[in-house]
């Protein structure tokens, strides 16, 4: 069942090392200006996403749903970004087309006043090849149910193939999305293996409003179906979790491949607050998180709330030491990189 899958994603995800073996944010680092003139208590970190004001320069990326401890988890989150006005996105809502007894697990969101909220769907469940596939009816089901302003689809292709009950074909994916986004402002987002530069404009051409990059970095899907299979003793998939652990392009790269003139979304592999400011360095319009938020959110508002307070002070502080009084100028801000993020953005050029 697709409810024991996301249960078991959440305990991987909080107990297992599922990290990619190197986090290219460490690649970056920002010039530091000893005399900053500015003063930091008047520094402004909104941003405007695509008609939306965010009081900070990043949102809670898309992660959970579909049980009672998902249903707990995204009203602490919900609850958060009400207070600090910051967008959410809901996890993968699949399980809520096949179960609709357990959409309240989404829909809890809506007792909160967020300013922007990212409905979720899977590229490789609209092609299905089966009855299961995603219709039209269910993508208007998923996108009223949280009341959504964008909906995410989002690519995690290579899980699939690590998956035992993956999803394993993707033709006619751009062909469908470039359908949804004549009804639905769409944003395509990885799950942590990034976009390239051709990625990037098909899907420019197939009409989405943003790009979220979900870059190799941090949370490998490869590690968590890993574990999956391990605890099965399926051998195939283990070996195919170990092969592909590492797999993809880092998220900064990605950041610069997917400059095709859509606004970008920085994640994958964000710790902090300083990540975030380096994630609009290198182009993004704000960054975004998911599993750095999880475990704290599973156990109480106030420790979701206090790691939140810390995130946008590591945000103000890069700001104050860099010199940059609001993220236009953040975005002005000077950096160096060293390798093998280095050769990586050589492909920019």
């Amino acid at each position: 069942m697709i409810e024991n899958r996301k249960e078991e994603h959440i305990n991987i995800a909080e107990t297992k090392n599922i990290a990619a073996e190197h986090n290219p944010w460490d690649d970056i680092r920002l010039i530091h200006r000893a005399v900053p003139e500015i003063n930091f208590d008047e520094i402004n970190t909104e941003v405007n996403f695509l008609g939306y004001k965010f009081n900070e320069p990043f949102i809670i990326s898309s992660m959970t749903g579909g049980t009672d401890r998902a249903k707990k988890i995204n009203e602490n989150l919900a609850k958060a970004a009400e207070e600090f006005k910051i967008g959410m996105g809901v996890g993968s809502m699949r399980v809520a087309v096949e179960n609709k007894n357990i959409s309240d697990t989404f829909s809890v969101i809506n007792n909160y006043n967020i300013p922007a909220k990212f409905a979720n769907i899977g590229a490789p469940q609209l092609v299905n090849q089966s009855s299961k596939a995603i219709t039209d009816n269910d993508i208007d089901y998923i996108f009223n149910l949280i009341d959504a302003k964008f909906l995410i689809i989002h690519f995690n292709f290579l899980q699939e193939m690590v998956q035992p009950e993956g999803d394993r074909n993707a033709r006619g994916v751009l062909k469908r999305i470039k359908e949804l986004s004549k009804s639905y402002p769409v944003i395509a987002k990885e799950t942590g293996n990034g976009f390239s530069k051709e990625d990037a404009l098909e899907l420019k051409d197939a009409g989405v409003k943003a790009i979220d990059v979900g870059g190799l970095g941090g949370t490998s899907f490869a590690a968590i179906e890993y574990y999956r299979a391990k605890k099965i003793n399926n051998y195939e998939k283990m070996h195919a979790g170990e092969t592909f652990w590492d797999w993809g392009i880092p998220s900064p790269a990605s950041i610069k491949y997917c400059n095709v003139g859509l606004p970008v979304i920085g994640s994958g592999g964000l710790r902090n607050g300083q990540d975030i400011a380096k994630s609009i360095i290198l182009g993004a319009a704000m960054g975004a998180m998911a599993r750095n938020f999880l475990k704290d959110a599973d156990t109480s508002y106030e420790e979701l709330k206090n790691h939140i307070i810390n995130i946008i002070k590591d945000i103000k502080t890069t700001m104050f030491l860099t010199s940059s009084g609001n993220i236009n100028e953040l975005k002005k801000a000077k950096f160096i990189i060293s390798e093998p993020l280095l050769s990586w953005l050589k492909e920019c050029d």
